[in-house]
């Protein structure tokens, strides 16, 4: 019976293999389809600032990209870490004000940001057709290959000891007073001293075999990715919408658009609430994304699309992370809804991997403990 065993093959999955087997757990990780499948298939691989969602997390997220400078040698892979800048560009006085707001905020971070007029924002990408525009929020900003970060933590994890199970779908539990003692597969009965889940937009629906609950949420999420092209971008570009789906919006084309340093363009991301998880295309998501590009980028309208995705991009109530104890058990531990994942994961990962092995809560987790999400009984009277 390994010390660990793990649901979910994604990056947190991957990471929590690698840091427990690094510092001595048997780990065994069961993954229901391949490597990186789901959604962390999805994200172009930004490591994002200036979007956290408060200080505590913006303080979290500028060390996790200053991490992600020599996560790569520490992997034994070439993440293609770069370091492009974001722009959002900002249509309105209301938008203009905000991220004014946000950009003041990483500036007394010692964060690179600024606002650029629209002279600035037409000098900065002369293929973008600015007009409508009153500029942008310039931000430091980083960016990996996802499936390079996604393979590095695979293949760590194997050096120190994890063993990787693919196809590995779970389609049940076997408890006994309040323990997991065991994880059933289509195949294959598991068996763990703790039973850590880690699959992203799936919680809800594992949590539910175990007899409880979890609040996971989810958006649907698209994305092309072009052929390669000379040079044509040279920041990360994007606009508000997919946060505005988030928060509750029914369907968003946020034109999200970066280009590779392969020469491949990535674009993303049509988005719109599902109720069931899906991976599939919609019928209006391509079509919009191929529209948006004409209109903000006419110069790219005949690059030819290689590749389209669909995933879940997941997130909480109060679109933190939740990882600890899952209330209720003695051996069951979570680590999802990582906002922001790409800076985050390396160190949540790591700290959640000491939190499990000493068994006791590390400060840094604190926030982010699954029983904000269960209240606890008012006592009778």
């Amino acid at each position: 019976m390994p010390d660990i065993l793990i649901i979910g093959g994604g990056f947190a999955g991957l990471a929590l293999a690698y840091y427990l087997s690094k510092d001595g757990a048997s780990v065994t990780l069961l993954e229901g389809g391949s490597l990186g499948g789901g959604a962390s298939a999805a994200p172009a691989g930004r490591a994002q600032i200036i979007d956290s969602e408060t200080e505590e997390y913006l303080d979290l997220v500028i060390r996790g990209v200053a991490r992600l400078e020599t996560l790569g040698e520490e992997l034994g892979v070439d993440l293609e870490w770069t370091l492009p800048g974001h722009l959002t560009l900002i249509s309105n006085d209301e938008e203009w004000r905000h991220f004014e707001s946000l950009v003041r905020r990483l500036q007394r971070h010692a964060v690179p940001a600024e606002m650029l007029d629209i002279q600035s924002l037409r000098a900065a990408e002369p293929y973008l057709q600015a007009e409508g525009f009153l500029g942008a929020a310039y931000s430091h900003e980083g960016h990996l290959n996802p499936f390079k970060f996604t393979a590095g933590y695979a293949q760590a994890a194997r050096r120190a000891g994890a063993e990787i199970i693919h196809h590995a779908r779970v389609i049940g539990f076997e408890q006994c007073d309040g323990l997991i003692t065991a994880v059933l597969t289509e195949k294959e009965r598991f068996s763990g001293r703790v039973v850590l889940m880690a699959a992203g937009p799936w919680m809800g629906e594992l949590a539910e075999m175990a007899g409880t609950s979890f609040p996971m949420k989810s958006t649907h999420a698209e994305a092309i990715v072009s052929e390669k092209l000379p040079r044509l971008l040279h920041h990360h570009i994007g606009m508000t919408g997919f946060y505005k789906v988030v928060h509750g919006a029914e369907r968003s084309v946020t034109l999200g658009i970066a280009q590779h340093p392969n020469g491949t363009l990535f674009v993303s991301n049509a988005v719109q609430k599902m109720e069931t998880l899906d991976l599939t295309s919609t019928y209006w998501g391509m079509p919009a994304l191929c529209r948006a590009v004409r209109t903000y980028f006419p110069r790219l309208a005949g690059a030819r699309i290689m590749r389209t995705w669909a995933a879940p991009s997941p997130f909480t109530p109060d679109y933190l992370p939740a990882i600890g104890w899952m209330p209720g058990f003695d051996n069951l531990y979570v680590a999802a809804g990582f906002h922001l994942a790409i800076p985050t994961i390396p160190l949540l990962a790591e700290e959640a991997a000491k939190s499990i092995l000493e068994f006791e809560e590390r400060p840094m987790l604190a926030p982010y403990n699954p029983g904000r999400f269960y209240p606890a009984e008012l006592p009778e009277g």
